[in-house]
């Protein structure tokens, strides 16, 4: 789960509700509701901006002086192995549609019956929101899924629990798996990576076991909207200063959600494809740029990319990002200039590509409601 804006994701489903059924015909003006209701203080949006300017600079830092040292960069990139690329756009999309149906399988638990198509609107749209809003990105994007769900009929409360719990669980299966990914590159010993990976594991289930429980989930659900009304980045949503009704009735409704086992299992399992795919991606890159795939150095090279994205000190972690996959490329045993090409064609594939279709469907979807309307 990425971190919140300065309002919050409340104060969005606040004010996306209280615009009428005029917003619901046309795309453009939620999102522009949504990026509004998710902005920060002035001060927190210069900052922001140095924060990316940084990012970028230290990505150029790192990459340029690799690519440049090479005198035949232009028979290297004449080189690379296409197929492979395709095999690594292919995997990148399947790894964002595989996360965008662990969010239909969840609101089908939840009684909302939503197709295929819709879900995937949402789901490229609200990433591409997130991978590119320099100020509060993750935010607008999670909030956008929310208040997009909600206008194609979904209450609050499963939105919200939808949108919040594919994070938590697709960010709890990495986190799972890090420590034997670490112990494959010789990062950690192999019994401490065991340990470590089992309290993982056991904190999970308990999670898991509280979430089946009726009365835990009503303890957590109005427990949530409680410790929301004394934290600064929520607590200013008028909802839930004059209106507890209303956070209380989301509360209920989330603590009505307790799927059974086997949709448990199966939520677990379309987050594992959906990362396994994205590091099928980086492999790919990698093949294509260089004779041999460094395995242990390429998974732990994806874990670093992974954090400096969860950190969101950039948006998608660019510059710690670049320059992490590119140390552990390197340190694997690759020719830098491989190592960086390998770099270059991941992060373009699965940061400004995938972004940059996501804007695609949102420019598609406005026309086509406007047309609608």
């Amino acid at each position: 789960m990425t971190r919140t804006g300065e309002r919050g994701i409340w104060a969005v489903m606040r004010e996306v509700s209280e615009q009428g059924s005029e917003r619901r015909a046309r795309a453009a003006p939620l999102l522009r509701d949504v990026l509004r209701a998710a902005r920060r203080p002035t001060w927190r949006l210069v900052v922001d901006w140095i924060l990316t300017a940084a990012g970028i600079g230290i990505a150029v830092w790192r990459l340029a002086p690799t690519l440049t040292a090479v005198n035949d960069l232009g028979v290297r990139l004449a080189g690379l192995n296409w197929g492979w690329i395709a095999l690594a756009v292919v995997a990148s999309v399947i790894s964002l549609a595989t996360y965008g149906e662990l969010h239909r399988s969840m609101l089908w638990a939840g009684g909302a019956k939503l197709d295929f198509r819709t879900v995937q609107t949402v789901n490229w749209i609200g990433n591409a929101v997130a991978q590119t809003v320099p100020s509060a990105g993750a935010t607008a994007g999670v909030a956008y899924s929310v208040a997009a769900f909600r206008i194609r009929g979904v209450d609050t409360g499963l939105s919200l629990w939808t949108s919040v719990l594919a994070a938590l669980l697709s960010g709890g299966v990495l986190v799972l798996a890090g420590p034997l990914v670490l112990a494959y590159d010789g990062i950690l010993p192999v019994p401490v990576a065991a340990v470590l990976s089992g309290l993982i594991a056991v904190v999970m289930w308990v999670a898991w076991w509280l979430l089946r429980r009726p009365a835990s989930l009503h303890w957590l659900a109005r427990g949530t909207t409680s410790v929301a009304r004394h934290l600064p980045v929520v607590r200013n949503a008028k909802w839930l200063r004059h209106d507890p009704g209303r956070a209380d009735a989301v509360s209920e409704r989330i603590a009505l959600l307790h799927p059974s086992t086997g949709r448990w299992c199966g939520f677990f399992g379309i987050a594992l494809v959906s990362w396994a795919f994205d590091y099928v991606t980086l492999v790919a890159c990698v093949a294509a740029a260089a004779d041999t795939v460094p395995w242990a150095a390429a998974a732990a090279g994806y874990l670093a990319v992974q954090a400096s994205i969860g950190l969101q000190l950039t948006p998608a972690g660019a510059g710690a990002a670049e320059a992490a996959l590119l140390a552990a490329l390197s340190g694997g045993g690759l020719v830098p200039a491989s190592a960086a090409v390998a770099v270059v064609l991941f992060r373009a594939i699965t940061w400004p590509l995938l972004a940059a279709a996501g804007w695609v469907v949102f420019l598609v979807t406005g026309w086509k409601r406007s047309r609608q309307s």
